[in-house]
C-alpha cells in the first residue's frame, strides 16, 4: 500500500512539473535536489515594478545629467470653464450661440419667455399704488387723531411689502436673458429652443480654449525637486510635437495611498493648436532647473 501511494503522488508530481514547464518555459521551474521525499519547487521570480528610489529617480534615470524619464502623463484643461444653467421656470426662445460657436464675453447666450414674471410685475405695481394711497388717508387721519397706531404701522407696512414683491419680480427679469460671463467656445448644448426648463437645468457648457494650463500627477518623492516656474517638456501625444511649459504651482497635498502629488503647469507661449483634453507624456530636466536657480542666486 506505501508503494502505491508512493506511484501515485509520484505521478501526480510529474504531470505538476510538466504543466509548470508548459506554461513558463523549460528550464523555469526546477526540482530542489535537497529537502524531504516531495521535494521542492521553485518558481521563476517576477519582473520587478520600477519605483522611484529616495531621490526621485526611476531605473531609465541618465544618471549623467539627471534627466526624469518616468513615465508622467498629462492633460491640458481649460482655467475658466462653465455649466450655463437656466435661472428662471421658464421657455427658452432663443439660443444665442450652438456648439462650437465662439462667444465673446458679453454676449446674449440664452433668452427666456417672462411675459408671466412682467404681469406679475403690473400686479405689484398697482398693490403698491393702492398701499400708498391707503397710508396717506391714514397719515391725515393721524393728523387729527381720527386713526390707530394699529392700522397707521399696518398701512406702512404694506407698502414696505409691496416694495418688496417688486424688487424680486424686476429680479427675476433680469435673468430672463443670460450673458457668456466670459469669451471662449460652447462645446455642449443640452437644451433646444422652445423647451421649458426649470432653475437648475443645464444649458450650454462654455470652456475658454485661450487660456490653458496642464495637469499632472508625480511620485511624491520628487516633491522637493518640483518649484514653482521650473521648466518642463509636454510632448502632446495629439499633435505628435513637444510644448515648452513651466510649473505654476504645486498642489501642497500628498495621496497617502498612490504617493503622488499633483502639479499645475502651463505653456510657455500661446498654442493655437492646444485643445482641452488633449494629453502626452512630461520631461523633467532638473539638472538644468538647478543650474538655473544657481545662476540666478550668484546675481
Amino acid at each position: 500500500m506505501s508503494r502505491l501511494k508512493t506511484g501515485i503522488f509520484t505521478m501526480v508530481l510529474a504531470v505538476s512539473v510538466s504543466l509548470l514547464q508548459a506554461m513558463w518555459g523549460p528550464g523555469s521551474v526546477a526540482m530542489a535536489a535537497q529537502g524531504d521525499d516531495q521535494g521542492k519547487i521553485d518558481l521563476p521570480a517576477l519582473a520587478p515594478v520600477p519605483l522611484p528610489d529616495a531621490n526621485g529617480n526611476f531605473p531609465e534615470t541618465d544618471p549623467a545629467n539627471d534627466r526624469f524619464q518616468g513615465s508622467v502623463r498629462a492633460k491640458i484643461r481649460p482655467v475658466q470653464h462653465a455649466v450655463l444653467s437656466a435661472p428662471l421656470a421658464a421657455t427658452l426662445l432663443t439660443l444665442g450661440a450652438r456648439e462650437g460657436s465662439r462667444v465673446k464675453k458679453g454676449d446674449v447666450l440664452m433668452k427666456f419667455d417672462c411675459t408671466p414674471l412682467e404681469a406679475q410685475l403690473i400686479v405689484a405695481q398697482t398693490r403698491r399704488k393702492a398701499a400708498l394711497t391707503k397710508l396717506d388717508v391714514n397719515e391725515r387721519l393721524e393728523k387729527i387723531h381720527n386713526v390707530s397706531k394699529l392700522d397707521l404701522a399696518l398701512s406702512r407696512s404694506e407698502v414696505e411689502l409691496t416694495e418688496a414683491d417688486i424688487k424680486g419680480i424686476r429680479a427675476q427679469l433680469a435673468q430672463c436673458s443670460v450673458e457668456a460671463p466670459f469669451s471662449g467656445v460652447v462645446t455642449q448644448q443640452m437644451v433646444q429652443a422652445r423647451e421649458f426648463t426649470n432653475p437648475g437645468d443645464p444649458v450650454l457648457r462654455l470652456v475658454n480654449i485661450d487660456d490653458l494650463e496642464i495637469e499632472m500627477v508625480v511620485p511624491s518623492s520628487l516633491l522637493r525637486k518640483l518649484h514653482a516656474g521650473d521648466h518642463f517638456v509636454l510632448h502632446v501625444d495629439e499633435l505628435d510635437r513637444d510644448v515648452d511649459a513651466s510649473i505654476k504651482y504645486v498642489v501642497r497635498e500628498v495621496d497617502p495611498v498612490s504617493q503622488t502629488v499633483r502639479v499645475i503647469g502651463a505653456p510657455v507661449k500661446a498654442d493655437p493648436d492646444l485643445l482641452p483634453g488633449m494629453s502626452g507624456n512630461v520631461r523633467f530636466d532638473f539638472a538644468r532647473q538647478v543650474s538655473a536657480r544657481t545662476s540666478a542666486d550668484n546675481q
